[in-house]
Parts: structure tokens; C-alpha cells; sequence
């Protein structure tokens, strides 16, 4: 039997996957792949628009049509970026699938044949999927949306007749059909017979004014149609968003993902003061603050794991006897805490919560926040700054437990309570350790038991279990002969929620654009459609 094949995975110590959960009902419909609106529109089309085009409706002919049609797709939208001059790929190529493979082709080229890159195989191949991006990205989505489904007996996808064929229909409705199959067809292609097909650009969209309407009914569940399948969480965290964009309180040099996680976490804009939100939108706040506490307990056990594993392979030639040996490795690490190593953990955090900044003050250098995003620069292939790595990650802790944990943070989520395993790393185990495993314990006891418990030997857990499970061989430290050995040590990062997909979509919508300063603004119509969010 072939052993398994190491990988580098995700996910060592298994505190990711409660952020994954949480964002994922927090923006239903949108995952990270899905970066652009009107590919929710231009699917259903091509399936529509294949059955009336041609009379084979095999599944050979069909991933032949689809192939090709999303590299046109993909082509207009640089062609017509090249033909503008505006240097906004935002508004037409940027994330379209297979854009990369597709621009190598020359802008003064005399011609180009579409099956180059729309081929199974060869290096030109846009897309390794069948499917292309309809397979590995959108069909999921828009499955759950209920506008695509499984089409029976045909080895295709297949449209919902209400949601997918309307959104269809809507699509064709100023788009020139004909012109763009007839491209699709032709043995080689100039990128002049591109420009009778500007229609189908992505910045085409606000000018299809019955395809446009119904994307906003879909992505902001204005409608009954598109409330279902988590349509009103998706319109009040897109609606969180408009509102964000819509206050006066900026600073350029944060992202708008940054703004929207310490602005939830603490419920304070970037310039301290009060986000004051609708009822309409005041459950989806707390719910990204409760997912942005979950990121800091899970970049901080990160954080250690990583620390110890890198200094083990700088002080202890890459290998320890066992498991609890990491404890002496993160108490070398932790040496600048001195004194404090031997204070009973509740006194310790009883300073750090006299001393901690004020939660709306997240700008403070010793905010947890700005602990998280330094920890997650700070270079771990310098040996240099792993005592900096350890002593962030336990001072994001620290702060955790000195701000507090209710009782049951995740009351704004449908999530069974069973599914917080108190085995797991996650909010509700951190209060459950407060309150029993770390009672009696000093800094220095508590830090090994972090070390340990939640650090190496859970890793070895996690690990031997997607061995078992799924053949995936995912060590970190892998246990040998009387040894335990490094293999690489994994950057703590945060999550990727969403937000910046979230974001392009919005504006693919016309509800948001960038000044000049590059900071995300509403537009009127994002101002119109904002103020419906808000009643709800």
C-alpha cells in the first residue's frame, strides 16, 4: 500500500475550523472563490442558453461549451480593460477564472484559438476541473442558493427553473447571444471580434438593468424569492458592510477587512467612537465580534505551537524526547515574564485587566488586536523574534481572559451546542479551562499546560487523526523512534472571511467604489439600498 504523501495542510491544531464555521453562517452564498457577481448570472445563462444553442446535450459537448465560454467570458473582460485604458481591473477582469493562464496570450497577437486554453490537457489549459470554474468554484454556491442543481441523469448541472432560469433570462436579456456562440465556434479569434461582445463584461452589469435587479434581489434577499438558504443573514452582514463603508470614520492605512474586525470586535469605529447600528443589524454585529474573539484565541495558540516548534529546531537540533518537553521550551521562551512566572494565573490576569487599553481604543499598540496583526507579521523564519511570537500570543490570551467570556458566546449563531467539543480550542473551552484545569495554577504552570495541552500533544492529536481519516500526512512534529521531530513550523494567520470577496461583489453591485485615497465608499445607489438594509 502507498504510504501517504506529507502535505503542509491547514489547520495543525484544529482552532480554525470554529472560525470557519462562524463565518460561513455569517455570509452564506459567498465563499472565498467566489470573487465575482456576475459569474451568479452568466452560469445559469450557459446552461440555458447551451440547451436552446445546440441539439447534443451530452455531457462531452457540454464541458466543451462551457470550457470555451468561460474563456471568452474571461477574454472580454480583458480585452475590454485594455480598450477603457482606466487601470481598473476591479471593474472588468480582476478574479475572472482562468484570467492568468488566458493573459499570456499577446495583446498584439493576430489571432488566437479558444481550444488552446479551453483543452483538457496541455500547458495552456485554463482550468484543470472539467467544469472549470463553474465545477471547482461557483456550483457549490449557487447550488445552495438554489439556483443551480443537479441535473438528472445528464452528468451536468442544471437550473432551477424559478431563481436559475430567471436569473438566465435576465442575463440574455442584453447580451448579443448569437454573436457570443458564433465567437465561441470559430477556429481561431481576433481580439477585435471581441469588442461586439463589451456587453458581456462584468461592468456590463449595471447596465442590464433586469439582471442587475435580480442580483440585488439575490445577494440582499430583497425578495421572498432569494430569502431562503441564508438570504437574511447574507443581507444583514452585506448590509454591516454598506454601513461600515458609510461612516465618517476612516484611516487609510487599514484594510476594510481590518476596519470591519476591530469595529465588531469592540464595537467602536477606528476613531473610538460608538458603531451604532440599526436592530436590524445588531445580531450580525455582535456575531462578527464573537468570530473576530474566536480568531484571537485561535492566533494565539497558533502563535506558542509555532514558537515552540521553531525554537526546538534552533536550541534542541529539531527534535524533542516527548510531548511534555515543549513545556520547557515555552518557559525559555516566556523568560521575560520573570517574576510573574510565579504569581498565581488570576492575579496576573487581574494586572492585565487594569492595565489592558480600553476595548474601543484598538488602535493602542497593546491592544489585542494590534497583538494579533503583529504577531501574524512577525517573521518566523527569524530566529530572532520567537520570544516576541511566544510573548504575543500569551498576552492575546492574557487579554482574553482579563476582557472575559460569556457563558455561551455563540447564542447569535445556529449552531448545536454539541458541536463545541470541550476537547476542542474554542471560546467555550477557554471559559471551561478558566474555571476548572487553571484554577490554582501559576503563569508558569498554566503556560506549560498551554504548551502541552493545547500546543504539541493536541498537534499529534489532530494530526494522527486526518492520518486515520483521510490518509493525509499532515506532522508538524512527527512522532519516530524514541523522538519527536520537527518538520516546519506553521505562520499563525488569521482566517480569510470572506470580506474581500464580499467586497468586490458590492461593487460589481454598483453599491460601493474607492476614492482617491483607496478607502471603499458608498455610492447612491449603495446609500439607497444601505437605508433598506437598516429597516431590516
Amino acid at each position: 500500500m502507498k504510504p501517504p504523501e506529507p502535505i503542509r495542510g491547514l489547520d495543525h491544531l484544529g482552532v480554525q475550523a470554529p472560525c470557519i464555521a462562524l463565518y460561513g453562517q455569517l455570509l452564506p452564498g459567498i465563499t472565498n472563490v467566489t470573487d465575482r457577481a456576475r459569474y451568479y448570472s452568466f452560469h445559469p445563462w450557459v446552461l440555458w442558453a447551451f440547451e436552446r444553442q445546440y441539439s447534443d446535450h451530452s455531457v462531452d459537448e457540454f464541458r466543451r461549451v462551457l470550457r470555451r465560454a468561460e474563456c471568452l467570458f474571461a477574454l472580454i473582460a480583458i480585452r475590454h480593460a485594455r480598450v477603457v485604458g482606466d487601470r481598473d481591473d476591479g471593474l472588468h477582469g480582476r478574479a475572472m477564472v482562468g484570467r492568468d493562464k488566458l493573459l499570456r496570450i499577446e495583446e498584439d497577437a493576430d489571432g488566437f484559438a479558444l481550444e488552446d486554453y479551453a483543452t483538457l490537457e496541455g500547458p495552456n489549459r485554463y482550468f484543470k476541473n472539467k467544469l472549470g470554474g463553474l465545477g471547482q468554484y461557483y456550483f457549490g454556491p449557487l447550488r445552495d442558493l438554489r439556483v443551480l442543481d443537479h441535473h438528472e441523469g445528464a452528468g451536468y448541472p442544471g437550473y432551477d427553473d424559478q431563481r436559475g432560469r430567471k436569473l438566465a433570462e435576465a442575463f440574455a436579456s442584453a447580451v448579443p447571444e448569437d454573436a457570443f456562440f458564433r465567437v465561441l465556434e470559430q477556429e481561431t479569434t481576433t481580439w477585435e471580434e471581441l469588442d461586439e461582445l463589451v456587453a458581456f463584461c462584468p461592468c456590463g452589469l449595471r447596465d442590464n438593468t433586469a439582471e442587475h435587479e435580480l442580483l440585488l434581489d439575490l445577494f440582499l434577499a430583497r425578495t421572498e424569492l432569494f430569502q431562503g438558504d441564508g438570504g437574511t443573514k447574507r443581507r444583514a452582514s452585506l448590509g454591516l458592510m454598506l454601513d461600515l463603508a458609510s461612516q465618517q470614520a476612516r484611516d487609510p492605512e487599514y484594510a476594510f477587512e481590518g476596519l470591519l474586525r476591530g469595529a465588531a470586535y469592540t464595537g467602536a469605529l477606528v476613531d473610538g467612537a460608538a458603531w451604532q447600528v440599526t436592530e436590524a443589524h445588531q445580531r450580525v454585529l455582535r456575531g462578527w465580534g464573537t468570530y473576530q474573539r474566536n480568531e484571537l484565541l485561535s492566533i494565539s495558540v497558533q502563535g506558542l505551537f509555532a514558537a515552540i516548534l521553531r525554537a526546538i529546531e534552533r536550541d534542541e537540533a529539531s527534535k524533542i524526547r516527548q510531548a511534555s518537553e515543549a513545556a520547557e521550551v515555552a518557559i525559555r521562551l516566556l523568560s521575560s515574564f520573570g517574576a510573574n512566572l510565579k504569581l498565581p494565573l488570576y492575579a496576573l490576569v487581574t494586572r492585565v485587566r487594569g492595565s489592558l487599553p480600553a476595548l474601543a481604543d484598538w488602535k493602542h499598540e497593546d491592544h489585542e488586536l494590534q497583538r494579533g496583526w503583529r504577531l501574524q507579521s512577525l517573521r518566523l523564519d527569524d530566529d530572532t523574534n520567537l520570544e516576541e511570537i511566544a510573548r504575543e500570543s500569551v498576552e492575546i490570551l492574557l487579554a482574553l481572559l482579563a476582557r472575559g467570556v460569556d457563558e455561551y458566546p455563540y447564542g447569535d449563531f445556529e449552531l448545536n451546542p454539541e458541536y463545541f467539543d470541550p476537547r476542542e480550542v474554542h471560546l467555550l473551552s477557554l471559559r471551561h479551562a478558566s474555571k476548572n484545569e487553571w484554577i490554582g495554577l501559576t503563569v508558569e504552570a498554566w503556560i506549560r499546560w498551554v504548551a502541552v495541552q493545547w500546543g504539541v500533544a493536541r498537534h499529534l492529536r489532530v494530526a494522527l487523526r486526518k492520518l486515520r481519516g483521510e490518509r493525509r500526512d499532515t506532522f508538524r512534529i512527527r512522532p519516530l523512534e524514541g523522538e519527536l521531530r520537527v518538520v516546519e513550523a506553521p505562520a499563525p494567520v488569521f482566517t480569510i472571511p470572506r470580506v474581500s470577496r464580499a467586497q468586490q461583489i458590492l461593487r460589481d453591485l454598483g453599491l460601493v467604489e474607492y476614492d482617491a485615497e483607496g478607502v471603499m465608499v458608498l455610492t447612491d445607489r449603495g446609500r439607497t439600498e444601505l437605508e433598506a438594509c437598516r429597516v431590516g
